[in-house]
């Protein structure tokens, strides 16, 4: 059995990875998976430039769930920009490594590494793309997964695009999979399921339940969905556009079963996404369903072809079987039958321009790159982050055109 590596890096990250191992642990009960976990230990490295957040962790209920060596923290300070996490942080930077390699000696082999961070600050946005770097370099057999906080309208940082397309840089250049989150849809549906105690911790108690979706077909040996690599190859026709959201449905539990054809529509309703994104914008190029529940697959088919196709979702023509559907008969805690979706979509590129634009309109006046440039960065390493951004958008906005419905 090949095992996966986690590094979760900055005060968001951190705070992610620790909602996922709760939800993963809660989840599991005794029965922790191996993959994930070594002798009820999850496998992973917590890293942050200051120490106030592993000292929340490390300092609650939680230490006897890590790895007490695998707390990595800085001495200097929070890293407010890319270059001070990237070019900063060296002493730092070599005991991470040290930690990452003492793990994967305790891994019979390893079939990927996943990095938890936020694109938005300096620390997960520098020091990610560093860590990016040296596991892509280390780790080039297997999958490299990253689980990536988006910026929101309203980031309390004026330098957030920066940081974000150098981040995103890396992670396009380097890595095979990404899954994309933002506060403002995680906010949106934490308002529809009627939970009005908005904070950061109920956000990521969503998205590490959404996460555990994901993995609980791993843990059940679902015939076609039992590693990352074969999501991948499922949802990912062109190795340069590897970006994923997640939705999830239902919201909430409901005095009766939700019947199969109300969680496929719910699948594609804006308020079940993870991410700010409208699907009926735009094309899938590819979708992976997992369903938790007694039902089998040609009822699943014909359900959500139904919904398919009353809500105007459209595909890429030139595959043949665009959507994957897995089922696993292990019923949710939460709900009798659940739906966990990964949408590879061209709406994606919206967003993305959106955020280069923001970036561009800094970047024309100059503002704030002394930042950036008193830390050792280079413009042309902006100027290079903006035009792999450019590539990545125009790529997927080439197929907003190749449509195709799937009752046709």
């Amino acid at each position: 059995m090949k095992q996966i590596i986690t590094i979760q890096v900055g005060q968001s990250g951190n705070q992610i990875g620790n909602a996922i191992w709760n939800q993963m642990m809660d989840d599991c009960g005794d029965k922790l998976d191996q993959k994930f976990f070594r002798e009820g230990i999850p496998r992973t490295v917590l890293v942050d430039s200051e120490e106030n957040t592993l000292d929340k962790i490390s300092g609650n209920k939680n230490l006897q769930y890590y790895d007490p060596n695998n707390f990595i923290y800085g001495k200097n300070g929070k890293c407010l920009t890319f270059a001070s996490g990237y070019y900063g942080q060296n002493d730092l930077f070599d005991e991470i490594v040290e930690r990452v390699r003492k793990e994967h000696e305790q891994c019979d082999g390893v079939q990927a590494v996943q990095l938890i961070h936020s694109i938005n600050g300096g620390t997960g946005s520098g020091m990610g793309a560093k860590l990016v770097y040296y596991t892509s370099d280390h780790f080039c057999d297997c999958s490299k997964i990253n689980i990536s906080i988006y910026p929101s309208k309203h980031e309390n940082s004026v330098i957030y695009p920066y940081n974000s397309l150098l981040g995103l840089m890396h992670l396009n250049y380097n890595y095979n999979m990404g899954f994309y989150f933002d506060n403002d849809s995680l906010q949106q549906m934490t308002e529809n399921m009627f939970i009005y105690d908005q904070n950061y911790e109920t956000y990521n108690q969503l998205l590490g339940f959404a996460m555990d979706g994901i993995y609980k077909s791993f843990r059940h040996n679902s015939y076609s969905n039992t590693n990352f690599y074969k999501i991948q190859t499922n949802i990912t026709p062109f190795p340069r556009l590897h970006c994923y959201t997640i939705s999830l449905a239902p919201l909430f539990s409901y005095i009766n079963t939700p019947s199969l054809l109300q969680v496929s529509k719910e699948i594609y309703s804006k308020r079940n996404q993870t991410f700010s994104m409208s699907l009926s914008s735009g094309v899938f190029l590819a979708q992976q369903i997992m369903i938790y529940g007694d039902t089998d697959v040609f009822s699943v088919q014909q359900e959500f072809k139904q919904a398919i196709s009353s809500d105007d979702i459209q595909f890429v023509k030139w595959v043949a079987d665009p959507i994957t559907y897995i089922i696993c008969p292990n019923k949710q805690k939460q709900c009798e039958l659940m739906a966990f979706s990964i949408n590879h979509h061209t709406g994606i590129g919206i967003k993305l321009n959106q955020l280069k634009q923001q970036f561009k309109t800094l970047f024309q006046k100059r503002a704030y790159l002394h930042l950036f440039m008193q830390e050792g960065l280079d413009e042309l390493e902006l100027q290079e982050a903006e035009s792999a951004c450019g590539d990545v958008i125009s790529e997927y906005c080439c197929y907003n055109d190749q449509t195709d419905t799937t009752d046709e």
